[in-house]
């Protein structure tokens, strides 16, 4: 039988010997006994696998007993072999010779057919053994395809929960973006209510700031007549107070007159006597009291014109306080409106 180019190739010497190991294995399983042990390794080695055992290759193989068990098993091996080879021929009558030479003849076609029989055993055995070898090669083939097809599988896997992976990702993302969406929204309608509030607020400022403006209006005015009034009052009293000022002078000169006349006409009547003397005495000590009462009521009118005086002076200056205080408002109101023109200030005569 020729093998052809694609037919996969025999089975390597490897090969038959682990084969060779597995059935001494399964023999070593079924036959205990060491002696029965070694001739069923021998039959094995002989029949099946075609190789003439030695005691050697059988204590290779067995490993059981002593070098000579393998020996003695060997050698009647080889003599049941013989006997079962050897033709005898028992049949009264005949010659001796005819007896070999048909027994002869009988071990001649035996042996034929022996070698018959296990030429076509070998061959079957040879294509037994290339079907085992196609069987191992699709075999082999089957696992590497099961293999590829597992490492597609667990690339495909692989794959797939890199893809669900990465969708919980972008939907934890999504989820996110979602919340800072809501969030941003929140946020948007919280600031459009703080607007509105602040504008409320704002409103409610210049509400307040007109009514505050038109009350400090109202006030500026009633502060600017309440001045105008102290004022002219300050004035009337100032004019009270320089006309009294003047008479009390008067009367002090008008005294400083008397008291000089007196005084000349004590000086004229001292010589006309003591009782003149005490009596012009009295009248000049009388005039020095009243002049002394003249000058205080005469101070008394100074310190009332200095209180005049300051509250004329606090009067102006509130005036001019609430004067500028308008000023401010209005330049508040109405940037760009002019300045009003300046009050001219009122400076009090000299006392």
């Amino acid at each position: 039988m020729t093998a052809s180019p694609l037919d996969p190739p025999m089975p390597s010497a490897a090969a038959a010997e682990a084969r060779l190991a597995a059935d001494v294995a399964d023999l070593r399983a079924h036959f205990p006994e060491t002696r029965a042990l070694y001739r069923e390794v021998c039959a094995l080695l002989f029949f099946r696998y075609g190789i003439t055992p030695t005691a050697n290759k059988l204590y290779q193989l067995v490993r059981k007993g002593s070098m000579g068990t393998p020996t003695e098993v060997l050698a009647q091996f080889w003599q049941d072999l013989r006997g079962k080879l050897r033709v005898t021929i028992d049949q009264p009558g005949l010659p001796d010779a005819l007896k070999a030479i048909a027994a002869n003849a009988v071990q001649s076609i035996w042996q034929a057919a022996n070698e018959a029989a296990t030429g076509e055993l070998a061959a079957l055995r040879a294509e037994a053994r290339l079907q085992a070898n196609e069987a191992e090669a699709q075999r082999d083939q089957a696992r590497a395809a099961v293999a590829v097809a597992e490492q597609e599988t667990a690339a495909v896997q692989a794959e797939l929960d890199a893809a669900q992976r990465a969708g919980a990702a972008r939907q934890g993302e999504l989820d996110a973006e979602r919340q800072a969406h809501a969030a941003a929204q929140a946020r948007q309608q919280e600031g459009i209510r703080q607007v509105e509030a602040l504008e409320r607020q704002l409103q409610a400022l210049r509400t307040q700031f007109s009514a505050e403006l038109e009350h400090t209006r109202e006030q500026v005015a009633v502060a600017q007549e309440r001045a105008s009034a102290t004022e002219r009052r300050a004035l009337r009293e100032i004019d009270q107070e320089r006309t009294l000022r003047q008479k009390a002078e008067q009367a002090v000169v008008d005294l400083r007159t008397e008291l000089a006349a007196a005084q000349a006409r004590a000086q004229e009547a001292a010589v006309a006597g003591a009782e003149a003397r005490a009596r012009l005495q009295a009248e000049c000590d009388t005039l020095s009291r009243q002049l002394a009462e003249v000058e205080q009521a005469l101070r008394r009118g100074q310190a009332a014109q200095d209180e005049l005086r300051a509250e004329l002076e606090m009067a102006v200056r509130r005036a001019e306080r609430a004067d500028a205080e308008a000023s401010a408002t209005r330049r508040l109101v109405s940037p760009r409106r002019r300045a009003p023109a300046t009050r001219t200030k009122f400076k009090p005569g000299p006392a």
